[in-house]
């Protein structure tokens, strides 16, 4: 099938688990496929094993300056998208009575205020 043909898809934490796996399914469907990490390194893995139909973009979802640069370069490259994954996300794999204020807050800005941002900044392009 190619339910996504000529669609541009953003997923963002493009570079391993749902976020890739998402990722693989659409470029099999024929979408064009831009995904997000943190480090150019997984990102440029991530983006050749997806293959021509994806491009990557370096971008940290706990970052709203990341988040504003993302979308100017999406709509600079592509003008427009046709879907948003937003999929990045991190957590803090410590016992409970060792997690910190900062550990918090960086979970708060990634999974919570990044999501939101993502999606408001993105929504023009939608």
């Amino acid at each position: 099938m190619n339910r996504f043909t000529d669609k541009t898809v953003l997923i963002t934490g493009g570079t391993s688990g749902m976020g890739l796996a998402t990722a693989h399914r659409l470029v099999a469907e024929g979408a064009h496929v831009i995904v997000t990490g943190r480090t150019r390194a997984r990102l440029d893995a991530a983006v050749e094993e997806l293959g021509p139909s994806a491009s990557g973009v370096v971008a940290d979802a706990a970052d709203l300056g990341a988040v504003d640069a993302l979308t100017e370069t999406v709509r600079d490259r592509h003008g427009r998208l046709d879907g948003l994954f937003a999929n990045a996300g991190t957590g803090t794999f410590l016992p409970f009575e060792n997690i910190t204020e900062q550990d918090f807050d960086h979970g708060i800005d990634a999974n919570f205020k990044g999501v939101f941002f993502t999606v408001q900044k993105a929504l023009p392009l939608l």
